[in-house]
């Protein structure tokens, strides 16, 4: 079992700044995972492009491999120092995961993260010590399936000052508010992220007195998703195709009215369509607007759907739609693969290139008019931080 760590983050600009001077930056390959959550000085434009930089810089290194004190010094080199208070540029705090388990964690000048396990506050090993004239604290630390965990910037420690808490909302607090949602039953990190920063909103009485971020983060199992979609180019492989998506883990999603044909009689089961109109559909959806074919059963198979016109609309749909909560609630072919293909972590397309001789433009382009749709599918799914992969036959 493979685990990951799933994120969500969310921004409370302080009142009357039209840019936040956080800046959040998480990059994620197949086997690891770097957060950096950076507080620039101030508010405003400057803060924004200093934490914004402070962040670039910190994730590209420390996601290479860099020591604390080359990553410290390039900093110091590269961004400036209040002249008027001799404060630093932006304070910093950096998570990387490897495998989903080995955990690093460097903080310098920004409240602590907070580790969950069980419900239960896990206190971090930290060690402090100075770098290049900057005192950080650092922790090494081994995480478990079902661990949250929690970094915030300096805007909800002092939430709610001189009002329901006079010193400020509070590390403590705050620990005690996440297990708080946890024990109510918020299972994901994008809730958790919205219910921290909705508390948080409302102890600044809808005006923050400062940028205030959040950044959620929980450790699982990955989920994998594989599409198949396509003739393959040789007639020979068709078993081959159809046996890759069945041995593979996870969600199994065929698209293509050709390809759930090929895959019922390989598998020797029978295709059966369901003809029935999904669901009243949102009048303002894409689908709505351009009709979306009806779903297939093949058992065996989680969701079989017509081919090209689906993943058009499932690419159109994912272009407006970062997280499912965004998704409309049509129960149509295009949303349900939208739905199966966000939840995933991993996703691999098993597209066939055989060219329809009935289909002008695979004629034209000498390639099946598909590619086109899994392009556009590989790069909003990419852009969302999922890693797929094609595979071509």
């Amino acid at each position: 079992m493979r685990l990951i760590v799933e994120h969500s983050w969310s921004s409370l600009n302080k009142a009357g700044e039209e840019l936040c001077g956080d800046s959040v930056m998480v990059r994620k390959s197949a086997v690891s995972f770097a957060a950096v959550l950076s507080d620039g000085l101030g508010s405003g434009v400057k803060a924004s492009i200093l934490s914004t930089l402070t962040a670039e810089i910190a994730a590209r290194m420390f996601e290479s491999g860099a020591p604390v004190e080359d990553v410290l010094q390039t900093l110091v080199e590269t961004l400036p120092e209040c002249s008027v208070r001799k404060l630093a540029y932006a304070t910093f705090a950096v998570l990387t995961v490897k495998n989903g388990r080995d955990a690093h964690l460097v903080e310098f000048d920004s409240p602590p993260l907070i580790l969950l396990r069980d419900h239960g506050i896990v206190k971090l090993p930290m060690e402090e010590r100075v770098v290049n004239g900057r005192k950080i604290r650092e922790a090494r630390f081994t995480l478990q399936e079902n661990d949250f965990l929690i970094m915030i910037s300096d805007g909800y420690v002092h939430a709610g000052l001189g009002g329901i808490y006079r010193l400020g909302w509070g590390w403590d607090n705050i620990a005690l508010a996440v297990q708080r949602f946890l024990k109510a039953g918020i299972v994901d990190t994008y809730k958790l992220a919205q219910a921290l920063s909705n508390t948080c909103r409302k102890l600044y009485d809808d005006k923050p007195g400062d940028d205030a971020t959040v950044v959620s983060m929980k450790v699982r199992p990955a989920v994998t998703a594989t599409v198949l979609t396509g003739p393959p180019a040789n007639k020979d492989l068709d078993e081959f195709a159809v046996k890759r998506l069945m041995a593979a883990e996870g969600e199994k999603i065929i698209c293509g009215g050709s390809t759930a044909q090929l895959a019922a009689r390989v598998l020797k089961e029978e295709l059966l369509v369901n003809w029935v109109p999904p669901a009243k559909r949102n009048q303002d959806s894409p689908q709505q607007k351009k009709g979306s074919p009806p779903t297939a059963r093949l058992k065996g198979v989680d969701l079989v759907t017509e081919g090209i016109l689906t993943l058009g609309l499932a690419a159109e749909i994912l272009r407006s739609s970062k997280t499912v909560y965004d998704l409309p609630h049509d129960t149509d072919a295009s949303t349900q693969l939208a739905r199966s293909l966000l939840l995933a972590d991993e996703i691999h397309l098993i597209v066939g290139t055989a060219i329809n001789p009935n289909q002008v433009a695979d004629i034209i382009r000498g390639e099946p008019m598909r590619m086109v749709y899994v392009r556009e599918l590989v790069q909003v799914l990419s852009e969302r931080g999922k890693y797929v992969e094609v595979e071509k036959i």
